[in-house]
This record gives C-alpha cells, sequence and structure tokens, in this order.
C-alpha cells in the first residue's frame, strides 16, 4: 500500500471513529459530566475524491455533524441516554426506536434516510471499529 494510500485510509478511519454514535454519546456524556468544555468544535479534513471537512459541534447538550460550514445533520440526545449508549447498555437503534435519540437533516443535500444508510454503510465495514481520535 502506498504511503499516500495509507494515510487516506487513515482519515477515513478517523472519520468514521469521530461519526461513530457511540463515540458521540460517550462525548455527549463527558459533556454532561462536567469533564469537557460545554461548547467544543472539532474539525476533520478527508480526501477522498476531494476535500471534504466534516465539523463536529456539541453546543447546549446537542451535537451536531456537518460537512463544511453548514450543518447538515443534528443529533439530539439527552445526557442520560447518551451515557447508557456509551456504556453499552443501549445501542444508537434502540434509543432512535424508543424517541432519545433524533436525527434531522440532510447531509450533502442527500434526503436523511439515504444519509443514515451512507453512514451506516460506511461506520459497518470492516475495520471501522477504531480508537476514537477525540482528545
Amino acid at each position: 500500500m502506498s504511503p499516500m494510500l495509507r494515510a487516506c485510509m487513515g482519515k477515513v478511519r478517523s472519520v468514521r471513529s469521530l461519526l461513530n454514535p457511540k463515540t458521540l454519546a460517550a462525548r455527549a456524556a463527558q459533556i454532561g459530566e462536567g469533564h469537557v468544555p460545554p461548547e467544543l468544535t472539532l474539525r476533520l479534513g478527508v480526501e477522498i475524491r476531494g476535500l471534504w471537512m466534516y465539523t463536529v459541534s456539541f453546543k447546549e447538550g446537542h451535537i451536531s455533524v456537518s460537512e463544511g460550514l453548514d450543518c447538515d445533520i443534528s443529533i439530539h440526545l439527552g445526557q442520560e441516554t447518551a451515557i447508557e449508549i456509551a456504556n453499552g447498555r443501549m445501542n444508537a437503534q434502540q434509543a432512535i426506536d424508543a424517541g432519545n435519540l433524533k436525527l434531522a437533516g440532510e447531509l450533502r443535500k442527500i434526503p436523511l434516510a439515504k444519509a443514515l444508510s451512507t453512514l451506516t454503510a460506511l461506520l459497518s465495514e470492516p475495520g471501522s471499529d477504531y480508537p476514537s481520535t477525540l482528545p
């Protein structure tokens, strides 16, 4: 594998980790417990057929995942649900079914259902369980 391809794959893995619902829930739980600042914005650029910039913002109890400057997907979950997911007592789908995890918006102007299936496919690819790149 070429060094350039290896670096690109590393960035893809970082995005998978960053957008993983369990990682997001764990971060929301940490925010709720006061372990990290209540407002935090992380940016990660990934070069796959051009430059994609994902912005993950944590503000006022909400997590927003966006591409570029405009928010495309908003993930809303409470601290209690975040802790349940982070501790493995509930998965993201169970939280959605129970109405405790709400997703809204579009990803790259793709309808939400398509965006979710795209993210699910990305996150379920072999090797997607990498340690979080979050500090």
